[in-house]
């Protein structure tokens, strides 16, 4: 993933089938390879999404995923 702008941040997402989204942690890109081990818990069903946001995170997705990660 590109490194972001100042003032922004990358936000994991535990995405439900109904799409509730839940806060799964914050990141950086760090160049070549991005990695974070996700916060909380992800359920039977949950989708992981990645979203670009305000430094600091938001309490919900400001944007579609950019990423998205579907159990099987």
């Amino acid at each position: 993933l590109p490194k972001l702008a100042d003032g922004k941040t990358y936000e994991l997402w535990y995405i439900t089938p109904a799409g509730k989204p839940t806060g799964a942690g914050l990141f950086e890109s760090e160049g070549k390879r991005t990695w974070r081990v996700l916060s909380g818990t992800m359920a039977k069903g949950d989708t992981v999404g990645v979203t670009v946001e305000p430094a600091g995170g938001s309490d919900a997705p400001t944007t579609k995923p950019i990423i998205a990660l579907a159990s099987a």
